[in-house]
Order: structure tokens, then sequence, then C-alpha cells
């Protein structure tokens, strides 16, 4: 077992910085033009999305959610109201379903997380010398983490893969007033809560240790 920390020692001469140093300068030049380009490149997407808006404000049609006229059929409608369903979405791996727009899916491994912390010290002759150390702890993380970067990876071994992944079931159909949302619309809808289990739960036999 390991004793989750580990400390490594590199020495830097005073040629290899003023190196080091000159890589930096041309690295910053090439970051400054690239950032430009990109500048303008957002300020024409921003100018292009306000002038879209502007066009789309003036265009809308505010209409009673109650009531489907045919005659804006093809237009740009505002509505308001509530979204409701009596569908049950149902998450087929852990064999939940509840009433409701969605039910989301969010998944996170307890795993191995590697940080260091660097201490650079100058030396005589203009060099330096750097005192890096690991340290280990393990956490819960929406993503995989990759242990084979790691130090110490051999100690520290974490799976190479999620076992599960995120997702969202949709109820279908969900209606507002008398229009029914597709499924691009349903999805676009925030605001949640979480799940509570309650005691008689128990996961499927098919998922094994979970």
């Amino acid at each position: 077992m390991s004793d989750d920390s580990f400390t490594e020692f590199s020495s830097q001469s005073w040629f290899s910085r003023i190196g080091n140093s000159i890589k930096g300068i041309l690295f910053g030049i090439v970051l400054i033009a690239v950032s430009i380009a990109l500048l303008s490149w957002n300020e024409a997407r921003a100018v292009k999305r306000y002038k879209t808006l502007k066009e789309g404000a003036g265009a809308v049609v505010s209409v009673n959610s109650k009531i489907v006229e045919p005659s804006n059929a093809g237009k740009l409608i505002h509505t308001s109201g509530d979204a409701v369903t009596e569908d049950q979405p149902n998450d087929p791996i852990f064999g939940i379903s509840v009433n409701a727009l969605k039910l989301i899916r969010q998944v996170e491994m307890y795993q191995w997380e590697e940080s260091q912390s660097k201490e650079t010290k100058k030396k005589l002759g203009g060099g330096t010398e750097t005192v890096t150390t690991y340290d280990y702890s393990k956490k819960w993380s929406e993503r995989a983490i990759h242990s084979s970067n790691f130090k110490k990876s051999s100690e520290h071994t974490n799976p190479a893969e999620m076992r599960f992944k995120n997702e969202s079931f949709l109820a279908s159909p969900v209606t507002l007033g008398a229009f029914t949302l597709s499924a691009s619309q349903v999805s676009m809808i925030r605001g949640s809560e979480k799940y509570s289990f309650d005691d008689s739960y128990k996961a499927p036999k098919s998922l094994g240790k979970v």
C-alpha cells in the first residue's frame, strides 16, 4: 500500500533556463495572434446572432396556449404555461421509473486523483532545483480519471472507463395546454430535483456489484 505521496527532484541549468524563456516568448507571440483571430471570429458571431434575435423578436406572435390556431401554422410563436405528462420515463438499467418530464441519470465513480505541488529553489551558478510532490486521494468524479498518466500508476489504478454513462429519458407525450412538445423541446426544459430512493429499492441483479 502506498503512503499516497511521492516526491521527485529535478535540476535545470542556466543555459536551459534561457532556452526555455526564449521558447516561452515565441509561444506567447503565437498565442497573441491566435487570440486576435478568435476574438474577431467571436465578435462576428455575436453580431450575427444579435441580428437574428432582433429579426425573430419582430416576427414572433404571442398566442394562448389553450388554443391551437391553424392560421399560425409556420409562424414563430410564443406562449407560456405548465408542461405536463402522464408518462413515466424509465431507466431500464437501474429499474427506476417516475412520473416526470425527464429522468436524468448522472453517473459518478469513486477513483484515485493525483495532485502535484512544486517548489523551485535557485542554485549556485544560475541553475535551479525543483521539488515536485505528488499526492493521491480518492474522490467521486463524473469523468474517468486516467491513472496511466500518474507518477505512481501501479499503486493507484483506476478503471479505464465509466461503467455507466450519463443519460436522459424523456416522457412522451408532453403537453403545454393544447400544444404537444417535441422531444428536443422537452430536452431543453431546465430545473430538476434529486430522486430519493425508498428503503425498498434494490438494484437489479443484472448489474452485479455496484
